[in-house]
């Protein structure tokens, strides 16, 4: 990926071969291959690492469809607050059984058939529901570089007070020990994209969630997610949202949006 992006959709990466790295949440995570691995992908993310020779599928599932599925509130809740959930075995028959499942479903998806893609869904939504299951509380993190560690730091104090609306990139950089101008250097080298670009994004992530899962005023939900102003949500959620947030709650709530 060129650069850290999000979309409302859940995203669901199954790498055959190798393995690659996301930044995702304010953390940098591995996923190796023959584990499947979903994330919900309206928080900021990107593919920022992959081994040589890496090969990888990916499905896309609308937020409508899996709130729909109305799973366990606690596994709703790991995913929309941008957590990964990953296989956390992947023995070599559910590794075959995952990667033979994501092409079907591929073409299934695709076939413009209407009978095939509910079959596909009726899958999709079975192998959630699996993955759910087995999936324990997450581990310790893997050992970072010097230059990674204090920005998984920064991301973690970002994460904890976005919706204040006074932060400031003095504030984190302060939390971290760093100088502002250095954490902003290491943060757009590694993460590509800014330190302020990164909490804004996670503003407008909070906002879409809201917007979806309540029945909250447009400016009410606003100044919940730390914006300060009206004009400086819709300004921004026009940039990272495509569009206003009116018009975002009512297309995506629609059905099969």
């Amino acid at each position: 990926m060129g650069r850290t992006h999000s979309h409302t959709d859940l995203e669901w990466n199954y790498l055959s071969k190798g393995s690659g790295r996301y930044f995702l949440a304010g953390r940098f995570q591995t996923i190796p291959p023959g584990r499947l691995a979903v994330f919900w992908a309206g928080v900021p993310h990107q593919l920022t690492e992959v081994e040589a020779g890496c090969e990888f599928a990916w499905v896309t599932v609308p937020l409508a469809w899996f709130l729909d599925w109305q799973l366990a509130p606690a596994a709703t809740e790991r995913l929309l607050r941008g957590e990964l959930l990953m296989e956390p075995d992947g023995s070599a028959g559910a590794a075959a059984a995952d990667e033979r499942s994501l092409g079907r479903w591929i073409d299934d998806l695709a076939s413009g058939d209407a009978e095939r893609r509910r079959i596909a869904l009726l899958e999709v939504e079975a192998r959630l529901r699996r993955l759910v299951r087995s999936v324990a509380p997450p581990g310790p993190a893997a050992p970072l570089s010097d230059d990674l560690r204090p920005i998984e730091r920064a991301a973690r104090h970002v994460g904890e007070r976005y919706t204040e609306n006074d932060l400031s990139v003095e504030d984190v950089a302060r939390a971290v020990g760093l100088h502002p101008n250095y954490l902003m250097t290491l943060f757009k080298r590694h993460c590509g994209m800014t330190l302020w670009e990164y909490v804004t994004r996670l503003r407008i992530s909070c906002a879409q969630r809201r917007l979806l899962t309540s029945g909250d005023k447009v400016l009410a939900v606003a100044l919940e997610s730390g914006f300060g102003s009206a004009s400086r949500f819709y300004a921004a959620f026009r940039r990272y949202g495509g569009g206003s947030p009116r018009a975002y709650r009512r297309g995506k709530r629609a059905k099969g949006e």
